[in-house]
């Protein structure tokens, strides 16, 4: 996920995935002029937080706060249910 610390909306999703349990890497575009560069190149703009999400051999750009939570509870819950069946 790319991020910066002072964000407020960067920390409700970094909140949320650690009361779901979830790991994520973050990226921090005010420390690391060069993931902004990747977030700016792949997802076309510098707004923060954003999910870079890799599936099936496709990438999507997740930005908003209440939209990246939503996809990791699915996510986990998905895996969950999959854990569950094994």
């Amino acid at each position: 996920m790319y991020h910066y610390r002072s964000c407020p909306f960067c920390a409700y999703t970094r909140s949320a995935m650690k009361h779901i349990d979830i790991e994520v890497e973050e990226r921090d575009i005010a420390r690391n002029p060069a993931y902004r560069a990747e977030l700016i190149k792949g997802g076309g703009r510098a707004q923060v937080p954003c999910l870079r999400i890799e599936s099936k051999g496709k990438v999507r750009w997740l930005y908003e706060s209440q939209d990246i939570v939503n996809y990791l509870q699915r996510h986990a819950a998905q895996t969950a249910d999959h854990n569950q069946t094994l």
